[in-house]
């Protein structure tokens, strides 16, 4: 099989801009909670028929300054729910929305500022400073609006408090499912501003992707790009109004723009803002947020796992047994008859960790472990990994809440045909994608536009295979393909997939290294020691734990798994890291950012 495609087509989407998807919501739904933020006794925030008013009203004031239809506003602001209604605020004047990443340095965000020519900007105050040395620094002339102005004007809050106490002994605090009950309707929406237009063809935003191997494209996407692909998420992954989606990656990447913002507006459910990855805040924002619903990235999950299997151990010892016998019940009952039973089993755990309302995790960015999968399974929780690129807006495959499981990263989204291009014997070759979805072309960039975009279809560079079952799996990315000098072709993400499964080692990227001679032909893996393991072995063997014999263990290990490679695929030099490595703010390693004068 080389092409798959959903076999049941999406609705159209109901609107034909984006904004649109908010008025629908006020409409039907008006003071039920939309987007939230802790404020020290609970959530609380914007109700659907608040946040109609507070866009209107913010559009408005955008309008009234000069900002004109198809002119681009920036946009760079931590998490929180004025930036989602900042950007509907963006789209509903009829501009075109650019979200920054707040961890650009002044040197890159001045760069696309000049790039896209911005004279406007919607900033928090924390950011607002580095937007104004950026633009400085370039001679531009650029307007900052403060994101904090947004929702002044007169309109309902929504307040959603929660009932009960989260007991970090016990965990039988009582919480509420979230609010699903609807709402008198809103009065009906004013129109858009003047001139805004009512083409889904139209450029919606442009977002600068933060490239893992090189410099960041500026992608355009249309309305009809972004709300296709919303349309296809809430189909495929069944996003419902009472759903609550606790937001913990950063909104200016397509994937929580789209699936974390759009799709719950669509569905009517609720949003709300964890205030940190702090694990005791996440799961203090979990619990009392009685979120349903969170997308983020296998780093975060795999943490979580760890942070679940330290509190079972924490617990007494008899109470640590039961868990741990069910638990392996859980798991016995899964791998012999595919009964997935922990989600009655581990309801008890699951409240004592604060994740009594949670139903689905979602993950992307990354593979998953398949160990990361089963053991989120066994614990009663339901995991969707998917697939996708900021150029496709972004959303590409995921699996199903009806048929979830590792080894994959779905079948195409309702709509998104896959096609594998020139595929070598294994059936493996370039992921093409065809769909409402894909980016209209690269920003000034009509070279590297023509180069993936030919007769409708964007070629992604990524490197995968379709199962039988009509399921993407990845194997690699054609730029990270090394190539030694015996024309040889080693896809690191294959090694890596095999050293992962260390419990020596808690991060791997392998990568192309110079050999002795300085041609390029060797692997190199860049390894972070899993310290606490490292250091159960140097006990066992009467040793310290120092530098030195956790690079011994390391290299060991790595020449252990890899006998079990083709010789040319085994790694050649292990480079030892201290702390994480070099990521994106989504979670990507940055394998352009890896060298040896970071290995320790």
């Amino acid at each position: 099989m080389t092409t798959a495609s959903a076999s049941v087509a999406p609705p159209r989407p109901p609107v034909t801009r984006i904004p649109g998807l908010l008025h629908r919501a006020a409409a039907e739904f008006a003071d039920a909670p939309f987007v939230l933020r802790w404020d020290g006794a609970g959530f609380s925030g914007f109700s659907f028929g608040a946040a109609a008013l507070a866009v209107r009203d913010f559009a408005g004031r955008l309008a009234a300054l000069g900002v004109r239809p198809g002119m681009l506003v920036a946009l760079r602001g931590e998490n929180r729910p004025e930036w989602g209604l900042a950007y509907l605020g963006i789209l509903e004047a009829g501009a075109v929305a650019v979200p920054l990443d707040v961890q650009l340095g002044e040197g890159d965000t001045g760069e696309i500022l000049s790039a896209c020519r911005a004279a406007f900007a919607v900033a928090s105050r924390g950011q607002a400073e580095t937007l104004a040395r950026a633009a400085a620094a370039r001679g531009l002339e650029l307007h900052v609006i403060a994101i904090e102005e947004i929702g002044r004007s007169p309109g309902a809050a929504a307040i959603d408090r929660p009932q009960g106490e989260l007991d970090p002994a016990a965990g039988t605090g009582s919480a509420a499912s979230a609010s699903s009950s609807r709402r008198a309707p809103a009065a009906p929406p004013a129109a858009a501003p003047a001139g805004a237009g009512d083409s889904g063809d139209d450029l919606a935003a442009l977002l600068f992707t933060s490239g893992t191997t090189g410099r960041a494209k500026g992608v355009m996407l249309t309305h009809a790009n972004v709300l296709h692909n919303v349309e296809a998420i809430v189909t495929a992954f069944h996003f419902d109004h009472g759903d609550r989606l606790l937001s913990v990656l950063p909104l200016h990447h397509a994937f929580e723009c789209t699936a974390g913002f759009l799709a719950p507006l669509r569905a009517g459910a609720s949003i709300a803002y964890a205030r940190s990855l702090k694990s005791t805040e996440l799961r203090e924002d979990l619990y009392y947020s009685r979120a349903t619903i969170m997308l983020g990235v296998p780093l975060l999950y795999e943490k979580l796992l760890a942070a679940i299997a330290r509190g079972i151990d924490a617990t007494p010892q008899a109470k640590r047994a039961w868990l741990r016998a069910t638990i392996a019940v859980s798991r016995a009952l899964r791998r012999a008859a595919g009964i997935r039973a922990g989600r009655r089993l581990l309801a008890p755990l699951r409240a004592r960790a604060g994740l009594a309302t949670l139903r689905m995790f979602v993950t992307g960015a990354a593979p998953l472990r398949p160990e990361t999968f089963w053991g989120f399974v066994d614990l009663g929780f339901l995991v969707l990994e998917g697939y996708g690129l900021t150029e496709c807006a972004p959303v590409v495959c995921a699996n199903r809440p009806e048929s979830a499981r590792p080894g994959g990263v779905g079948w195409p989204l309702p709509g998104i045909e896959v096609r594998i291009a020139e595929p070598d014997e294994r059936g493996a070759g370039e992921i093409v994608v065809r769909g409402p979805n894909v980016m209209r072309g690269y920003f000034g960039d009509p070279a590297a536009t023509a180069e993936v975009l030919r007769d409708g279809e964007f070629r992604t560079g990524d490197l995968g295979r379709l199962l039988e079952d009509g399921r993407l799996v990845i194997t690699g990315r054609r730029k990270n393909l090394i190539v030694t000098a015996a024309g040889k072709k080693i896809y690191p993400e294959e090694v890596e997939a095999l050293l992962s499964g260390s419990r020596l080692i808690e991060e791997v990227a392998v990568v192309a290294g110079r050999g002795a001679h300085g041609e390029r032909e060797d692997v190199h893996a860049h390894v972070v020691p899993a310290l606490e393991a490292i250091e159960t072995l140097a006990r066992a063997q009467g040793r310290p734990a120092d530098a030195a014999f956790v690079r011994e263990a390391l290299e060991r290990e790595v020449e252990s798994f890899g006998r079990r490679l083709a010789p040319f695929k085994r790694v050649k030099k292990v480079n030892v890291h201290r702390g994480e490595l070099p990521k994106t703010t989504t979670g990507k390693i940055r394998r352009d950012a890896l060298g040896p004068e970071e290995s320790a």
